[in-house]
């Protein structure tokens, strides 16, 4: 885990924003990133991973705010144009809480996909599959009992479906990243 110095045991929750699309091609050297979103004016950087996992100082600037300024940042500094996805400490925490299928066998390998706005479409998985998803305001809950790597229900065929840019992570990082913006 790369954190800031002085990031954890803060009294103030904190505000998450997760890029879409960190790595390969489109890496980003962590210490790198963070000096960058703290020359942009969001304070005290964490990062968890090489995955656009990023705990930061909203500054009272809103989520949309916040999403433009990083993605903005980002694009100046490493020519790279992602999404990001934002949420407050408190807005994750509920999420993570609400993941119906958290307490199954396949838990640890199920996902979240956190969507940028709640989508006005319903959502359907096609019968016959063994995925279940649930859409849950801004999110998308997705149990893979057979392993999430064969599996065509990645965060894309979400974004595709629901017509909402969204990007997904395993519970393992949600309870991180809220452990971290606490």
């Amino acid at each position: 885990m790369s954190v800031a110095p002085g990031a954890l045991g803060r009294a103030l929750p904190r505000t998450i924003a997760l890029i879409r699309g960190v790595g390969g091609a489109t890496a980003l050297k962590m210490p790198a990133l963070r000096e960058v979103l703290a020359s942009a004016g969001l304070g005290e950087v964490g990062a968890r991973q090489v995955a656009g996992n990023v705990v930061l100082d909203d500054a009272g600037r809103s989520p949309v705010e916040i999403a433009g300024l990083v993605r903005e940042a980002v694009g100046r500094a490493f020519g790279f144009d992602l999404p990001v996805v934002v949420r407050m400490h408190t807005e994750l925490a509920d999420a993570h809480a609400r993941n119906p299928f958290a307490s199954t066998a396949e838990g640890r390998r199920g996902q979240t996909v956190l969507l940028a706005t709640a989508p006005s479409s319903p959502l359907a998985v096609p019968d016959g599959t063994p995925e279940e998803a649930a859409l849950d305001g801004r999110e998308v809950f997705v149990r893979y009992p057979e392993g999430i790597g064969g599996s065509k229900f990645q965060a894309a065929w979400f974004e595709k479906r629901l017509g909402v840019v969204g990007t997904a992570r395993n519970a393992n990082t949600v309870a991180k990243l809220i452990a971290m913006s606490a």
